[in-house]
């Protein structure tokens, strides 16, 4: 019996006990459908997670083009799901930060590729923005297909740095330093609207270039 076929046997035997008190049940289920659901994953975690922020299947086949980005890509598809195995379960508190980073980062593996691939350039970094953040804004300035990807990652970044720890002046005692408590809920509704968005324009972008060739 494989692992996937146990799990759900065990799922079937936690239902149908009467030995186990309702509240552990919960428990033990909830557990037990994560389980199975990082196993179902664990093929093609990048496609899993694709898939689920765009809410269909019939997405561009990736992994034929980006080849040893691929790899990477999946990793941190992998770490997204490992928090979150939807995007639809977002939560507002910490974890929202490292799910977005790491979100990122399989965004990230696309838009290398795409602009010294698809679009034949060199990286030019842009100002005081990072090398990564560089390529979206290189991105959208080019004003093609691919450039509402740009703009909203772009944006994005500027959502996952206003989650890193900040500080401020203590009111009460303005030799001290605070933290600042990051707007979660902000970030969240953003992701959930514009995440997706970014990654239809990217396959869509892809689709265009690769399959009308």
């Amino acid at each position: 019996m494989s692992y996937l076929d146990t799990l759900i046997e065990s799922k079937k035997s936690v239902e149908d006990s009467s030995d186990v008190p309702n509240n552990h049940k919960l428990v033990l289920i909830e557990l037990i459908e994560k389980a199975h659901s990082l196993e179902v994953t664990s093929d093609d975690p990048f496609f899993y997670f694709y898939s689920d922020v765009t809410n269909r299947e019939d997405i561009f086949e990736f992994k034929s083009v980006l080849k040893g980005l691929y790899t990477d890509a999946q990793q941190h598809a992998s770490s997204c799901i490992k928090l979150f195995i939807k995007i639809s379960q977002l939560e507002e508190n910490e974890e929202l930060h490292i799910w977005l980073s790491s979100a990122i980062r399989v965004v990230d593996c696309i838009a290398m590729h795409y602009l010294q691939e698809v679009l034949e350039e060199e990286a030019i970094k842009q100002g005081d923005a990072g090398k990564e953040r560089s390529r979206y804004i290189q991105i959208n300035r080019k004003e093609i297909k691919a450039e509402k990807a740009g703009r909203i990652m772009d944006d994005l970044y500027e959502e996952r740095n206003k989650m890193e720890h900040r500080t401020k002046n203590d009111p009460e005692n303005p030799s001290k330093q605070i933290l600042i408590t990051p707007n979660f809920r902000r970030a969240r509704k953003k992701i959930l609207k514009r995440f997706p968005e970014a990654l239809n324009c990217f396959d869509s972008v892809y689709k265009t270039h690769y399959e009308s060739a």
